[in-house]
């Protein structure tokens, strides 16, 4: 099924199924909905039946990372939480059906890292302890699962190419779905804040989030000389569409981490690997195209908003748009500092052990002064999850990134290592691990990406 992807026909048959996927968003979501579920059934018969060859399982796990927004944006039926679930279900399933590797010790000791918080969560009613734990563990669980399965996995140069476009088939099903149920032409925009109605009735930081992936996935694609539709018109239109949607959101987190992402891997390898250098010349016309078109498409959403995208992007909320004067001291994290001050002042009361999953929102209520989730997954593993939070994120998320990527000798695994790293990083911090997408990218990016020839010489080692 994976090979299905592989022909231009194949291709363009699995768009127009996910236009219709999105279509049915406004008219039958229910259908939008099974077919979440109904996939995963599908990619783990197809996993077992070819004893995951070829590493599907992992271009099938970032598939529901993509489609996760859209399940969510038909009601989520079965389970709030399945993103994650499925994702990690797809990747131990594929870990343990392919063939024999070892397992990488550092995400076990990350995994048991996670586990005396558990312990310390308490609640009268057992369903909301079950929900506490899981809406708060699922997200590093599913980082640990994504390591796990993809760190150092290899995979071929064209194969990764042809299959990574699973993850971006999810992307035709959101941008047909956001036409029809939050149409344009019936938008309006009378303040600066986040746009609900621009993201489809639904939490528009995080549909700017999965926007802002698939973002991602087309700009690397086109600085590598890489189609990631089967046609070139239709890149540059779903690039447009993808950035336009995303910018109408008014939230900023998705399209200035895909971005950063983007513009830091492309930077920080220009600087440091010659062979990117080479390559990056090659596609020089297609980064000063790029700029072009992504100043071309802002000025287009500013027209469409009457410039209240300028202001959100300036920082500016409405009272000073209609004033004209700023206030002083007020900062852009939009209440995201408040909450990370408290956690860090849960953290300094409970330093060793945390106060458990879920805890830290009642805590955040007495030092931020209302109940909140956690928007930055830092300072959560910090406040819930206390030392061992901090181990957490200095063995998993910096100190084995640097060391994978100064070991990494590819340019195109140092590429999209950085890129998805970032983004990660980018994501977790604010919209902590909400979605699925932070801790499966963030696996995904320890992929080693080789060429046949280097293969077979043994280069890859």
């Amino acid at each position: 099924m994976i090979d299905f992807i592989d022909t231009r026909k194949g291709y363009v048959i699995l768009i127009m199924l996910h236009l219709v996927l999105g279509a049915a968003l406004k008219f039958a979501p229910v259908i939008t909905a099974i077919a979440y579920p109904g996939m995963m059934a599908i990619f783990l018969l197809d996993i077992l039946y070819n004893y995951d060859k070829g590493s599907r399982a992992g271009y099938y796990a970032l598939y529901m990372v993509g489609y996760e927004m859209v399940y969510r944006m038909a009601g989520a039926p079965f389970s709030w939480e399945l993103g994650k679930y499925s994702a990690i279900i797809i990747l131990t399933f594929g870990l343990f059906i392919g063939p024999r590797r070892n397992l990488n010790w550092i995400f076990l000791f990350l995994l048991g890292l996670l586990i005396p918080a558990i312990f310390l969560s308490h609640h009268s009613n057992p369903d909301r302890l079950y929900s506490m734990i899981m809406f708060n563990i699922s997200g590093p669980l599913s980082l640990v699962a994504a390591g796990l399965y993809y760190y150092k996995r290899i995979v071929l140069k064209e194969d990764y190419f042809a299959h990574l476009r699973w993850a971006f088939l999810p992307a035709f099903t959101i941008i047909a779905g956001l036409s029809l149920v939050a149409n344009i032409a019936d938008l309006e925009f009378t303040s600066v804040q986040s746009s609900s109605q621009a993201a489809g009735g639904f939490g528009p930081n995080q549909v700017s989030t999965i926007l802002g992936w698939f973002i991602l996935l087309a700009l690397l694609y086109k600085v590598n000389g890489e189609r990631i539709t089967p046609f070139k018109w239709l890149d540059w239109l779903m690039l447009f569409y993808l950035v336009l949607r995303a910018l109408l959101t008014f939230s900023r987190g998705g399209v200035m981490g895909s971005l950063l992402a983007f513009l830091g891997a492309v930077t920080v390898l220009f600087f440091s690997y010659y062979g990117f250098r080479k390559q990056l010349r090659r596609s020089l016309p297609f980064i000063v195209i790029g700029v072009g078109f992504f100043v071309g498409v802002f000025f287009i959403a500013n027209k469409i908003t009457n410039n209240f995208l300028l202001y959100r992007y300036q920082g500016l909320n409405t009272t000073e748009v209609m004033t004209g004067q700023r206030t002083p001291g007020k900062s852009m994290l939009t209440g995201r500092d408040e909450i990370m001050k408290a956690d860090f002042i849960v953290f300094k009361q409970h330093p060793l052990f945390g106060v458990g999953y879920g805890m830290g929102e009642l805590y955040r209520a007495r030092y931020y002064g209302q109940y909140a989730a956690a928007h930055t997954e830092f300072a959560r593993l910090m406040s819930e999850n206390g030392l061992f939070g901090m181990i957490f994120m200095l063995v998993g998320l910096i100190c084995l990134p640097t060391y994978f990527f100064f070991r990494s000798k590819g340019y195109l695994t140092r590429c999209f290592m950085l890129a998805f790293y970032l983004l990660s990083m980018f994501t977790m911090f604010h919209a902590a691990m909400r979605l699925a997408l932070p801790g499966v990218v963030f696996g995904a990016a320890f992929m080693r990406i080789v060429t046949l020839d280097k293969l077979l010489k043994g280069e890859h080692k």
